[in-house]
């Protein structure tokens, strides 16, 4: 799969989710809450993932990517390190 094509994919949700927190007027209660989560996703999949071999790197990407993406964006940095994986 083409990087960029991943890459725009993953802005569009990120637009997405601005907008929708916008519309709701909870734009800074929900983003605290979505990178609050995230963050705690991201630190439980490494910790537990230790029982099962499964981890993710600490990088600023991934970082980034469970900040604003949350718990659905931990599930993606878990979907694209099996991918990359298994390929």
């Amino acid at each position: 799969m083409n990087k960029s094509i991943l890459f725009a994919a993953l802005a569009a949700c990120g637009l997405l989710l601005l907008l929708v927190y916008y519309k709701s007027h909870r734009l800074g209660r929900g983003l605290l809450w979505t990178a609050a989560q995230g963050v705690c996703a991201f630190f439980a999949v490494n910790l537990l993932g230790s029982f099962f071999s499964v981890h993710i790197n600490c990088n600023p990407f991934s970082l980034l990517v469970s900040l604003f993406g949350g718990t659905p964006g931990v599930i993606f940095l878990l979907l694209m390190n099996t991918l990359a994986l298994a390929g």
